[in-house]
């Protein structure tokens, strides 16, 4: 493999990551979003128009646990240098598998721990892969926000379909897009599959991942142009 290869395959598994931690937290945090934030933002407003307090309060708390993701990330890749992978991306990575790591050691006591502080573990963690993700510059994939990238892939495949001018263009961006929100949807099964059994192990999936990911990029990838 290539080493552009392996960075596409990494960022394709990081949407593997985003739809695993999602479907988590949706089903074991309150029905809440923590890495698709249009989704959380759909249910924060149905929620104020039914008075739903709690929903409310989860919903709010994932999105300001996002926002907070974000600015961290921002701060550590925003001014790294436009390698094929920022070594600032690695160290982003790792500060995910710490709070992913927390969250996974914390829902032990979860009957202990209040449930915003699970949701905003995992919001933080998710605001700053996608950060992480958008830095790599890869066919605009930030691993989260599936709507942009559905978006992009529909239009490469209207063009590709009805305009000639596009029919040998490069299928690249088209694939990987279409990988992306495949294997979101894969974690989100695996998640839906395991979790009424097998909870305490699925939770640890998005860490070996997460490790699996900065170990294959510092030692394929690092240093590449």
């Amino acid at each position: 493999m290539t080493a552009a290869a392996y960075r596409n395959t990494l960022l394709s598994l990081l949407c593997l990551t985003a739809g695993i931690v999602d479907v988590i937290g949706y089903l074991s945090l309150g029905h809440v979003f923590t890495a698709n934030m249009t989704g959380n933002i759909v249910l924060l407003g149905l929620a104020i128009g039914k008075s739903l307090q709690v929903t409310v309060f989860n919903s709010l708390t994932a999105l300001i646990g996002f926002i907070c993701g974000v600015i961290i990330s921002t701060l550590m890749v925003g001014k790294a240098e436009n390698t094929l992978w920022p070594s600032a991306v690695t160290k982003a990575l790792a500060l995910e598998a710490f709070i992913l790591f927390v969250f996974a050691c914390l829902s032990f006591y979860s009957s202990y721990v209040p449930v915003y502080i699970l949701i905003i573990l995992l919001s933080i963690s998710m605001g700053v892969q996608t950060i992480a993700a958008k830095k790599l510059g890869i066919a605009g994939i930030s691993s989260t926000v599936l709507t942009g990238t559905l978006a992009s892939l529909l239009e490469d495949l209207s063009g590709r379909l009805f305009f000639k001018k596009q029919k040998k263009t490069f299928l690249r961006d088209a694939v990987l897009r279409a990988l992306a929100i495949i294997l979101y949807c894969v974690g989100a099964i695996i998640v839906a599959l395991a979790e009424p059994d097998f909870y305490y192990i699925i939770i640890w999936v998005p860490i070996v991942l997460i490790f699996g990911i900065m170990m294959t990029a510092k030692l394929k990838l690092s240093g590449e142009k």
